[in-house]
């Protein structure tokens, strides 16, 4: 359990979205998959930073700071954490969703945001 109720229940809407981006995923629809993917890692980390340092953050950039500055301060899997939204950001929600173009890692670039998820809520749960 989070330190704070709302991040818990964005962190329920994190695991809640990529179920959505897995559903959509299956049907075919890797372009909303995508989407729904960047989403649930959007909120997974929202939830983190929110529930580490009480403020809520609900921008993309506002979320990169958070994280960025939870990496700069404790390091290690905070620092994996930031690059892997990075990278789900720009593959999942710029160049797949905005763009439209299809990897063939896109697949498991949406099943990896269950284990950012995971991560995101073992770190707040310890630390948070």
């Amino acid at each position: 359990m989070l330190k704070t109720p709302d991040a818990e229940t964005l962190m329920q809407d994190a695991r809640t979205i990529h179920a959505e981006a897995e559903a959509l995923l299956a049907a075919g629809d890797w372009r909303n998959a995508a989407e729904k993917g960047w989403l649930a890692t959007a909120a997974a980390a929202a939830a983190l930073v929110w529930s580490i340092t009480g403020v809520h953050h609900q921008t993309e950039n506002d979320i990169s700071v958070g994280l960025c500055n939870l990496s700069y301060q404790r390091g290690g899997e905070y620092t994996e954490l930031r690059t892997l939204f990075g990278h789900l950001t720009h593959i999942l929600l710029y160049v797949t969703f905005y763009d439209g173009f299809y990897f063939d890692d896109i697949p498991d670039l949406i099943r990896e945001v269950a284990d950012y998820i995971r991560r995101a809520e073992e770190l707040a749960e310890k630390d948070g």
